[in-house]
This record gives structure tokens, C-alpha cells and sequence, in this order.
């Protein structure tokens, strides 16, 4: 099995109680601002030090974290989209600190990925089917895959950007 088949990875407890309160209270009196996603802090990225030794023990191979893209505070809308990728190797992170939805979705047309297929129309909901759809607990986290069509709804989370060092 090759890495690029595994698309999703969860994590219990990736933040404990105590964090994802700190967090949260430090966050949600923040001025968030629209973007595509929904609205995010800007210029409040938070990223731990040894986020890339963690992450690279729970993915199994060596990652760097794209700091500028990373540790960012979203309440996200429910978009259907795919993050930017350079390569199929690289990897998203989202850790709850709310309870929220992730869902991922397959266009009419059979496309399951951006690496199928991506002129779509996003904003139509009626060309999209849910395909799986995985509820986040506050201070769970999911791995998934940028080239995967997806969005989340529901409560505030953290995100970030990463790549496989090859």
C-alpha cells in the first residue's frame, strides 16, 4: 500500500480539555475576517515548536510544516472545496475546538478528488453527493488529504498546511 491511498487519519484527544478551552478563550474574542473558508484570525498563526516531530510520528514519515498556511484559527462556512497541492504527498490537519462536521463529497460526474477532476461548479449543492461525513469533537483531530473535496461546519477550529520531507 502506498502512502497517497491513505487519506484520512483521526486523532482523539490531539488537544486535551484544558487546551482546547485555553485556546478557544484566547481566540474567540479575536477580530476573525472573511475568506473562502469562512472567517479566520489574521496574522494568528500558532504553531507549537514540536508540532512537526508530532505530526510526523502520527503520519509515519518525516513532515514540514508550512508555517505561513498553518496554526490558523477558522469558523468555517460550508464550502465545498480543495486545499491548494503541489503534490499528492502533502497532508491538512484540523483540530476541533468546537464541535464540527467534516464532510467529504464525490461530484455527479464520479470525481472523488482533485487529482480526478476540478473544473466543478462548488456553490451548486445539487452536483455534489456526500461521501462521508465524520464528527469532530472538541480537541479531536483529523489528517486528511488536500486534494479531497470537503468542507466543514459547525464550530471554531485550528488548521495547517504540510508536506512529506523527501
Amino acid at each position: 500500500m502506498t502512502r497517497r491511498m491513505v487519506k484520512l487519519i483521526t486523532a482523539d484527544d490531539f488537544f486535551s480539555p484544558e487546551e482546547v478551552l485555553s485556546l478557544y478563550h484566547i481566540t474567540n474574542n479575536l477580530k476573525f475576517s472573511p475568506t473562502d473558508y469562512g472567517t479566520e484570525v489574521e496574522n494568528f498563526n500558532l504553531v507549537a515548536p514540536d508540532m512537526s516531530d508530532i505530526f510526523s510520528k502520527v503520519v509515519g514519515e518525516t513532515i514540514i510544516i508550512d508555517e505561513e498556511h498553518s496554526g490558523i484559527f477558522r469558523r468555517p462556512i460550508i464550502n465545498i472545496h480543495f486545499e491548494s497541492f503541489e503534490t499528492p504527498e502533502e497532508w491538512c490537519f484540523a483540530v476541533a475546538l468546537e464541535q464540527c462536521t467534516f464532510n467529504i463529497y464525490k461530484h455527479l460526474s464520479g470525481a472523488k478528488s482533485a487529482l480526478e477532476e476540478y473544473r466543478f461548479n462548488y456553490r451548486n449543492l445539487f452536483e455534489w453527493d456526500y461521501h462521508t461525513n465524520i464528527l469532530l469533537e472538541p480537541g479531536q483531530g483529523l489528517f486528511y488529504r488536500p486534494w479531497l473535496f470537503h468542507s466543514f461546519n459547525g464550530g471554531l477550529i485550528q488548521t495547517f498546511k504540510m508536506k512529506t520531507d523527501k
